[in-house]
């Protein structure tokens, strides 16, 4: 009996020295990790009128300087500092509200891959390719087409438009007066832009504007008036390859920077084009003079649409820059526009595709007719052709095909943008020679 209790005793002192010596080297390495932590240099406190993202100082890296107990917390593995964990979290906030308006604009989000939601749009396409798959287009589309085509402007509601006809491309795309752009406030601005609302598919409103008439500086001018006083942050300039030589087009945006009699233009960034960029890009800031606040804007060089035709190529870049006009990252109180040489048969066109993209990232299949009407009713001469119109559901089913993942759904999609790709240039063929005739 004695010997056992002995025995107890013997493993009692050795499970006291066993936890002392533990105790001991656990104090020991808490305080080799403090020494080691207080060798490092750390990030200062940032004064309360300092913004997050700015630099910040380090502390004195002497092995004597004290360690800010009060932002710091014991963790199982040594110390852990919360501010850094503070500033790293106010940081992510700053960045994320960053504005385009304020800083320089960031690069376009023109990837299918990364736009809409997969799941949503293929359930749009499916419903609409269901619709598609019962129609004759060689049947149905010219009738479809007929009253976008017959409607025409009411010239009563045209008046500022009639009275500066010399600052308008063609005298046969009108204007009308209540939704025409305004400049900084003048009575007299003019300029050959419209201001497009469509409820039924976004909240959002698109300017779809002619190009400046290149041989008037006045026209030059009222331009970049209208992209600082509508606070227009991107724009989609539609054109074709060999439509503008390089002298011409930087008589419209200028490679260095350009001065009128009320704005300044200097370009700040290009981004050529590339196989990995869609289009080119421009970044200006536009400068209203006596005025304190110089906006970006940036220009699209979406040179991949002739004048007066339909592409025929390059379908998934035009389907990829479209879906990216309602992506941009923009200001919540700026807007975007589309831009061709009269703002009406290629941006008319080009904005129903953008609107149907929209219906289809809703999951809803769009209805190009009642949409085309809206875009007409507002913006005259818009969607000039019948090809035109056709190929609005081209780009708006590439757009979808990208998302489907359905198999027997992606053949379908294919069979019927091959059937409207083939009707459309067989019309685009018929009217360059009825354009001929004339």
């Amino acid at each position: 009996m004695e010997k056992k209790k002995s025995k107890t005793k013997l493993l009692q002192k050795f499970a006291d020295k066993f936890k002392k010596k533990k105790r001991s080297k656990s104090i020991s390495m808490s305080k080799e990790r403090g020494s080691e932590l207080s060798r490092r240099p750390q990030k200062s406190r940032s004064n309360s009128k300092q913004k997050a993202t700015g630099p910040t100082s380090a502390l004195p890296t002497d092995p004597k300087s004290k360690i800010d107990t009060t932002f710091m917390e014991i963790t199982a593995k040594g110390f852990k500092s919360k501010k850094g964990k503070k500033l790293k979290k106010k940081k992510e906030e700053t960045s994320a509200s960053k504005s385009p308006s304020t800083l320089t604009l960031g690069k376009a989000e023109s990837h299918m891959d990364f736009s809409g939601n997969v799941k949503n749009v293929e359930k749009g396409v499916k419903v609409w390719i269901e619709l598609l798959e019962k129609m004759d287009f060689r049947k149905t589309m010219e009738p479809e087409f007929k009253p976008i085509d017959t409607m025409k402007a009411d010239l009563e509601k045209c008046q500022a438009f009639k009275k500066n006809i010399d600052f308008s491309q063609s005298e046969n795309v009108e204007l009308y007066d209540t939704n025409r752009v305004k400049g900084g406030g003048e009575a007299d601005f003019f300029y050959h832009g419209s201001t497009l609302t469509i409820p039924s598919v976004t909240t959002k409103s698109t300017i779809l504007a002619q190009l400046a008439i290149v041989d008037s500086p006045q026209s030059l001018e009222s331009f970049w008036i209208m992209v600082a006083s509508q606070k227009i942050q991107r724009l989609f300039i539609l054109l074709g390859e060999e439509e503008l030589d390089k002298p011409t087009l930087s008589e419209y945006f200028p490679e260095d920077f350009k001065e009128f009699k009320t704005i300044r233009v200097n370009n700040r960034k290009t981004v050529p084009k590339t196989e990995e960029q869609a289009n080119t890009q421009l970044y200006y800031e536009v400068v209203p003079k006596d005025c304190a606040e110089a906006p970006f804007a940036m220009i699209e060089i979406c040179d991949f649409w002739p004048d007066a035709k339909i592409p025929t190529m390059g379908y998934n870049r035009i389907a990829a820059t479209a879906a990216s006009v309602f992506e941009s990252d923009i200001d919540c109180d700026a807007s975007c526009a589309i831009v061709s040489n009269y703002g009406a048969g290629r941006a008319g066109s080009f904005f129903v595709a953008v609107l149907a993209i929209e219906k289809l990232q809703a999951g809803e299949a769009p209805n190009i007719k009642e949409i085309a009407l809206s875009v007409r009713s507002q913006r005259p001469a818009a969607i000039e052709t019948l090809s035109q119109y056709m190929f609005t559901y081209v780009i708006a089913l590439t757009y979808g095909l990208k998302h489907v993942k359905d198999p027997a759904l992606k053949i379908k999609t294919e069979k019927v943008i091959s059937q409207l790709e083939q009707f459309a240039c067989e019309k685009m063929t018929e009217e360059d020679k009825d354009d001929t005739c004339e």
